[in-house]
């Protein structure tokens, strides 16, 4: 099993952030940090400029009529990280459509033609980034994955929210189409799975102790797209300082693992041959205790990998 982060990281210094992802993961990825530049936080990453939305620093990071700031780095750490990075492969994320339409309704934007703003300015940005990747490594591999906290109000049980699920599946589906790389989605919780394997992304990257029913009702599904090439990302190891239970992950990944196989899905595609991460970013985290979740998860890779 390789290992990779989700996103963020707690860092102040960027040199220091791209030597933690070389010294802890096996799978790179571009290092979001917000306590280098607010702009670099998830929601104003993405949303800094878009629909009329501009950076602020309120609990959303984006109010609308706001100007952007032309002096921001929302993409310093990615920057820095390719300006050391070597290998054949990276990861990268992006805030999805359907937590970033939620975040700009919430910023004051008005509603009428939001979605369609979003899903064409999100899109442009995703090319915009994919070609910042390649004109610094031509032929570099690039692991994309969709940030969509944002899905777990399609959980079951859930009270129904503001978004139909159709639109969102729909907003997702064009991202997909319009982007020339495959591209995964994590959710860091319970989501309607079936619902997000349905749109057969690359990756399925998750909160393994998050799965619950929307999980359960969608083996069979997930087990058909695994079986056809999506890879699987365990989120392993909870991103809190508090010790982990080894056994009790164990437990969780082998049950998981046991209801996809019986599924149909092949054993190698849910254990050797996947990847896991820490449950969510570690920007809440400090320096140091996100550098224990990381030698934890090394840890934990190598028990249920054995």
């Amino acid at each position: 099993m390789r290992i990779t982060g989700v996103g963020s990281l707690p860092h102040d210094d960027r040199a220091d952030a791209a030597a933690f992802v070389f010294s802890t993961t096996d799978l790179p990825y571009l290092p979001q940090l917000p306590n280098v530049d607010p702009s670099e936080g998830m929601l104003r990453q993405w949303g800094d400029g878009l629909c009329g939305a501009g950076g602020s620093n309120d609990g959303i990071g984006l109010r609308f009529g706001e100007p952007t700031r032309a002096d921001s780095e929302p993409f310093g750490g990615a920057a820095a990280m390719l300006d050391l990075f070597g290998g054949p492969e990276i990861k990268t994320q992006f805030t999805g459509p359907v937590t970033l339409w939620l975040a700009l309704l919430a910023a004051g934007c008005p509603g009428e033609g939001l979605w369609e703003c979003v899903v064409e300015g999100l899109s442009e940005r995703l090319l915009a980034h994919v070609g910042m990747i390649r004109a610094a490594h031509p032929g570099v591999e690039i692991v994309a994955v969709m940030d969509e906290p944002a899905l777990v109000t399609f959980a079951p049980g859930r009270p129904e929210g503001p978004v139909p699920i159709e639109e969102a599946a729909e907003a997702i589906s064009r991202i997909f189409a319009e982007t020339p790389i495959p591209i995964g989605i994590h959710v860091c919780g319970d989501t309607d799975w079936r619902m997000v394997a349905g749109l057969e992304p690359a990756w399925l990257s998750w909160d393994l102790a998050g799965l619950g029913d929307g999980f359960l009702e969608a083996t069979d599904t997930i087990a058909e797209i695994v079986s056809q090439g999506t890879g699987i990302m365990w989120g392993m190891v909870p991103t809190d300082p508090a010790p982990i239970d080894l056994e009790r992950i164990r437990s969780r990944y082998g049950t998981a693992v046991t209801r996809l196989v019986l599924e149909g899905a092949p054993v190698g595609a849910l254990t050797t041959n996947s990847i896991v991460t820490p449950a969510c970013g570690l920007a809440g985290m400090t320096v140091g205790g996100a550098g224990v979740v990381m030698d934890r998860l090394r840890e934990v890779a190598e028990v249920v990998d054995g």
